[in-house]
């Protein structure tokens, strides 16, 4: 009869190789914080579309071939709160990006949530603040 190998660790014979032991695997979870921070990137993704479309269709009926004429009030308040939100979606870009920096450099977690979030976010901001310095230059 063929002899089964050891089930359990405790069963191995460890007399001819003292230093060999087993470590079972450790099973890593996902980062709450890189899951965080990847939802927040993805939120501020749509967000972002969401409010270039809402924008656009905010400013087309004031430019004209001749240049842009002057917007109602109802219409200059409706931008005044588009800007608000903008500024709500940069805080949130800017949460999940420093979340998503701290959950990458956790060593007691699974990291790809995390660094997904980190770019995805970090790659956001970066374009918006290019994007603001093109404009002030122009």
């Amino acid at each position: 009869m063929k002899k089964q190998p050891p089930s359990h660790p405790s069963e191995m014979n460890t007399s001819s190789h003292p230093e060999i032991t087993f470590i079972p695997p450790v099973e890593k979870k996902h980062s709450g914080l890189g899951i965080t921070s990847f939802v927040l990137s993805i939120i501020s993704l749509i967000g972002y579309i969401i409010m270039a479309s809402l924008g656009n269709a905010m400013l087309e009926p004031y430019v004209t071939p001749e240049g842009i004429t002057q917007p109602t009030q109802e219409a200059l308040e409706a931008m005044t709160s588009l800007a608000a939100v903008f500024i709500i979606i940069v805080l949130i870009n800017f949460i999940g990006f420093i979340l998503g920096m701290v959950g990458a450099f956790s060593k007691k977690q699974k990291r790809s949530y995390s660094v997904i979030g980190a770019i995805i976010n970090g790659v956001v901001l970066l374009t918006i603040v290019i994007l603001f310095l093109i404009v002030l230059i122009a």
